[in-house]
């Protein structure tokens, strides 16, 4: 009798722990099922707000998403079973910013922000504004040089070496205008400066090249 209540005590005690392991399995697997059933949102933020989010997925493809502060459902982020995407923040008067999100395992709330940091816009202006007047300047000696006055063309570039020594293209204009007019030994001194300033142009190379020769050639007929 002893040996059967001891038996059938070692039973019980063995299916209780058995059953406890199987709900608490049943209870784990049912979790993980209702969190992956939920909905994870990704909340992203920037400063300042009002910036521009969009999604670089791994085709290239750039899919805008909206304007900051904004929620999204992960879902929506993450297209086609990607567990990577690109996020790209911009914002006029900004520089871009890039966040590099991967895929959350459980589905959850995910706060992304971006610092943007703001360009200095006033020097971009002041050099878009130099271009500018360098290349209508340039554009006006030539216009100058094609109607052959090359006395106006000549006045034009001169002040252009003055205010922009460090630019090439007035030196190749002013030895193109010598060079023109017979003043050899001109052009060659303004092409050997732009040359310089910016050493790669084969035809300027040939033209001092030609000068060069001429000069030894004056030279030998001159003894």
């Amino acid at each position: 009798v002893v040996f059967l209540f001891t038996k059938s005590a070692y039973f019980g005690a063995f299916f209780f722990g058995f059953l406890t392991v199987a709900l608490v399995i049943f209870f784990l697997v049912f979790f993980i099922f209702l969190i992956s059933c939920g909905h994870g949102t990704l909340e992203f933020q920037s400063y300042p707000n009002k910036a521009e989010v969009s999604i670089s997925d791994s085709d290239g493809e750039i899919r805008r998403l909206g304007e900051t502060p904004i929620n999204l459902d992960t879902d929506r982020v993450f297209l086609n079973r990607e567990n990577a995407v690109k996020v790209i923040f911009t914002k006029k008067g900004h520089k871009d910013e890039v966040v590099y999100l991967t895929k959350p395992a459980v589905k959850s709330e995910v706060k992304i922000s971006a610092r943007l940091q703001e360009i200095n816009n006033a020097k971009e202006v002041l050099s878009n504004q130099k271009i500018e007047k360098i290349s209508s300047l340039i554009a006006q000696a030539q216009q100058y040089s094609f109607a052959k006055n090359f006395n106006k063309a000549e006045s034009v570039l001169l002040s252009m070496v003055e205010e922009y020594p460090g630019i090439s293209v007035p030196y190749d204009l002013l030895a193109n205008i010598y060079y023109l007019t017979n003043n050899k030994n001109k052009a060659l001194h303004y092409y050997e400066i732009a040359k310089e300033i910016s050493p790669r142009n084969s035809e300027r190379d040939y033209i001092i090249k030609k000068i060069k020769s001429e000069d030894r050639l004056r030279g030998d007929t001159t003894l």
